[in-house]
């Protein structure tokens, strides 16, 4: 009983942080899939529109290629010959610029030819350009004349380059493509889009695909806690199961020691008729019944509290002031009979909102560890102030201390330092997490500052009522 007893904070401890584990792991997983799949099938698509682009671009650069021997004996038939000269655009300098292919053509208009070469583009955000051997633009078809960035290296596949919202396809020409081992370039074609409609188009597919991993991913959180809560439910009852047996157990020893302590009352008071080594063996029997008493009572209310640790129903306001000064007079005959002087003082009273069964319970522990752990002519001192709606409470004595490395442990359920136990070999390792269990049902702080062999100070915080 006292194992489990002392195995169920741990336990609530592990099984808080394994649930949160396993909800952030589901969750973690959940989405860490979905957004890969996501992921995944946006690149996809984005892959597939440009591998869309990159094949039109290519089919209109290929056939583009093709009318370039009949684009360029017009051009030069255009440039050379004076009677095709007001055809030709010129710049200031008398130079002629790059054409379009209807400027081109338009020295055909007058035998009603509308348009020898097809236009290569279909959509106003498309255009092609068709460059000499020596990269230079002599023709154009599209809205606008397009900067083209000309790579050093153009292999005679030809090669996709990215511009500022364009995408294009340079294609070099060859005299002959087929048998010769080192043909002739004659020239480049050039074949430009726009890519602002697809991104505009990916942007807002990828804006669909946020939106949709935002609101699964909250789906994802209902989904994760519900799991959690499904692969939890084995432990919950452990737990239940192991705190009704601690409760049960404390409650059904409460009997039979109640039975030994009345046995031995009544050994008390025929002691005339026992001799001295039986009535040692009487004192024996009754500090033990008396520990076993004080550990049964403390692993019940430590049930209690755990079984219902919000119960407020025996909560009312409590005045702190006489509390202690009851304990107090409760604890000086025995702190005399050490020694010990046990000094209280109050700067201002304060009451608190609590159970007051347990907040005796609470200050009694301290008073009574502070005694046991106090050397004759020592001083222990408890005061009482209010500070920012919270009264403080401290037990300060002057005792054996506590060794830091062992400070983060004095509150675990039988957990005792090695002085401790060669201090005061009664004590059961409970009055310390009795106080820290009572003081947290009633929303409050504890402190403790402690030096080995100068003393120790517990400084509690509690609500003001």
């Amino acid at each position: 009983m006292a194992l489990a007893t002392a195995l169920t904070p741990m336990l609530n401890r592990q099984y808080n942080s394994l649930r949160s584990r396993l909800f952030w792991i589901y969750f973690l997983a959940i989405a860490c899939i979905l957004s890969a799949s996501s992921v995944l099938l946006y690149s996809l698509i984005v892959h597939h529109r440009y591998q869309q682009l990159d094949k039109h671009l290519k089919e209109v650069a290929t056939w583009s290629a093709n009318v370039f021997d009949v684009i360029e004996h017009e051009y030069h038939e255009l440039i050379k010959e004076a009677k095709y000269s007001e055809y030709a655009p010129k710049n200031n300098q008398g130079k002629i610029t790059p054409i379009t292919v209807s400027q081109l053509m338009g020295k055909y208009t007058f035998n009603s030819i509308y348009e020898i070469i097809p236009n290569p583009t279909n959509h106003i955000s498309q255009s092609v350009q068709w460059y000499d051997s020596d990269r230079h633009l002599i023709i154009y078809e599209g809205p606008k004349i397009i900067e083209i960035q000309f790579p050093a290296h153009i292999p005679p596949t030809g090669v996709i380059i990215e511009g500022k919202h364009t995408r294009s396809f340079i294609y070099p020409i060859y005299k002959e493509r087929v048998e010769p081992l080192q043909p002739t370039l004659i020239g480049y074609v050039c074949a430009t889009d726009s890519t602002i409609d697809l991104e505009q188009e990916l942007n807002y597919l990828k804006f669909v695909f946020i939106l949709k991993t935002l609101g699964i991913s909250t789906v994802a959180l209902l989904v994760a806690a519900w799991l959690t809560h499904e692969s939890t439910q084995p432990i919950v009852r452990t737990l239940n199961q192991l705190k009704r047996f601690t409760a049960d157990a404390s409650h059904q020893l409460r009997h039979p020691v109640t039975a030994i302590q009345a046995s031995i009352a009544m050994l008390a008071e025929h002691s005339q008729n026992l001799d001295a080594a039986q009535l040692n063996k009487v004192a024996v029997i009754s500090s033990a019944c008396y520990q076993m008493g004080d550990l049964i009572n403390k692993l019940l209310l430590l049930a209690r509290m755990d079984q219902s640790p919000g119960d407020q129903s025996r909560w009312q306001k409590v005045d702190v002031d006489e509390l202690l000064e009851e304990l107090v007079d409760l604890h000086r005959d025995r702190a005399t009979a050490k020694a010990i002087a046990l000094n209280y003082s109050c700067d201002c009273p304060a009451t608190v909102w609590g159970d007051p069964q347990q907040l005796y319970e609470l200050f009694g522990n301290l008073v009574d560890n502070a005694i046991n752990y106090t050397l004759p002519q020592g001083t222990i001192t408890l005061h009482l102030t209010k500070k920012l709606n919270r009264a403080v409470i401290s037990v300060q004595d002057t005792g054996i201390g506590i060794a830091p490395q062992d400070l983060p442990y004095i509150f675990d359920r039988f957990w005792r330092a090695d002085a401790a136990r060669e201090h005061n070999s009664q004590g059961c390792g409970l009055g310390l997490a009795v106080v820290k269990m009572i003081v947290e049902q009633h929303r409050g702080s504890i402190q403790v500052e402690s030096q080995l062999h100068q003393g120790t100070c517990f400084e509690v915080k509690l609500p003001a009522a």
